[in-house]
């Protein structure tokens, strides 16, 4: 055996007798495509923040006299609790991977089931009151439950399911509008009582936002903890994620989707009655907020979580990216149909944005 020969280093690796370890031949990562890869994931992730921050900054330069002061920031606070409850709906149906078309309307009937019982019915004072609001939560459960059952049970496409029972919804609104006043007063002529109006306008203790407002963040925030650290919240995720594998992994599907239906109802119940007291009136011409509402929870999952799920505080931010956008062109006179329109196209970017990455067919 040579010197050469002896000298040389043999591996301990397969193949034996290479000089040199595969290992030691690996090439460093292009430090370029990695910053441009950290870059991408940076703007995806906080792109609507970004998007926010340059929107404020937009309407202050053009609005310097109303837009960018307190009393406007309160103002969208104040008039954001239906909004935020009505897309936290629609982030429930969407994280079990369902779609909920019916809570507008379940919304609106009860807000007239309300509207009659306190001003035609003699329950407008303290216990009648509550038990008024009572009655219209347990009508909305009802209606709630329906959907739940339709999906789980009947296994109608969810988006069928609540689509009908929406319509029965927005059936017996109408029909419910003939109990004001024994049938003899139109709608718009009725007032809430006084007790109900000054609900509407009692404002958090040492602060100018309105309690429907804070309750409005209080659930929100209940709902994230909920979903983040309690059994029924994962097991929501998974169900959202894979149902069969949900349910072969032990989760009670059909009493998931059951209660998750429900406590949609619910979300929808409470916005149409802090609809109602605020405004201190009902006619039955609520704001269509079913696109606004998808628009935030679909936003919200698109750019502000890693995992490209639906999310309460991702929905809760982009509610209030959709109230800025539109106070900052009502401020400017411009037409409603400019704000659907951009609600529109905002919904389908953000859709993009959420799609499947490699899908191919």
């Amino acid at each position: 055996m040579t010197e050469t020969n002896v000298n040389k280093p043999v591996s301990d690796r397969p193949p034996f007798g290479r000089k040199d370890d595969e290992r030691l031949e690996r090439k460093d990562p292009d430090r370029n495509i990695l910053d441009r890869e950290r870059i991408n994931d940076g703007l995806k992730k906080w792109g609507l923040v970004i998007v926010f921050v340059l929107i404020v900054i937009t309407f202050s330069i053009l609005e310097p006299n109303t837009f960018p002061t307190a009393r406007n920031a309160v103002n969208i606070i104040n008039n954001a609790a239906p909004l935020i409850f009505l897309s936290l709906a629609a982030t429930m149906a969407l994280i079990v991977g369902e779609f909920d078309l019916s809570f507008p309307n379940v919304a609106d009937l009860v807000t007239v089931i309300i509207g009659v019982l306190v001003t035609t019915y003699g329950m407008n004072s303290g216990l009648g009151i509550v038990g008024a609001v009572l009655i219209g939560m347990l009508v909305a459960m009802v209606f709630g439950a329906i959907n739940g059952f339709f999906v789980a049970k009947a296994f109608i496409p969810s988006f069928v399911a609540t689509l009908a029972v929406g319509s029965i919804a927005g059936g017996l609104e109408l029909a419910s509008q003939g109990g004001i006043g024994m049938g003899m007063k139109q709608i718009s002529q009725i007032v809430l009582p006084p007790a109900l109006q000054e609900l509407g306008r009692t404002t958090f203790p040492g602060t100018p936002f309105k309690l429907s407002s804070v309750l409005a963040f209080a659930v929100a925030i209940l709902l994230w903890l909920g979903l983040r650290g309690s059994t029924p919240g994962r097991r929501s995720y998974a169900l959202g994620g894979n149902p069969m594998a949900a349910y072969l992994a032990g989760v009670p599907v059909v009493w998931l989707r059951l209660g998750v239906f429900t406590l949609i109802a619910l979300l929808a119940a409470t916005a149409g009655t802090v609809n109602l007291v605020e405004r201190g009136y009902f006619n039955g011409a609520s704001p269509p907020l079913l696109l606004q509402s998808y628009t935030a929870a679909f936003l919200g999952a698109a750019v502000l979580t890693k995992k490209k799920r639906f999310d309460v505080l991702g929905t809760l931010f982009s509610v209030f990216v959709l109230l800025v956008l539109t106070n900052g062109l009502s401020l400017m006179n411009q037409p409603r149909w400019i704000a659907n329109v951009i609600s529109g196209i905002v919904l389908v970017t953000a859709v993009v944005l959420n799609r499947p990455k490699h899908r191919k067919v």
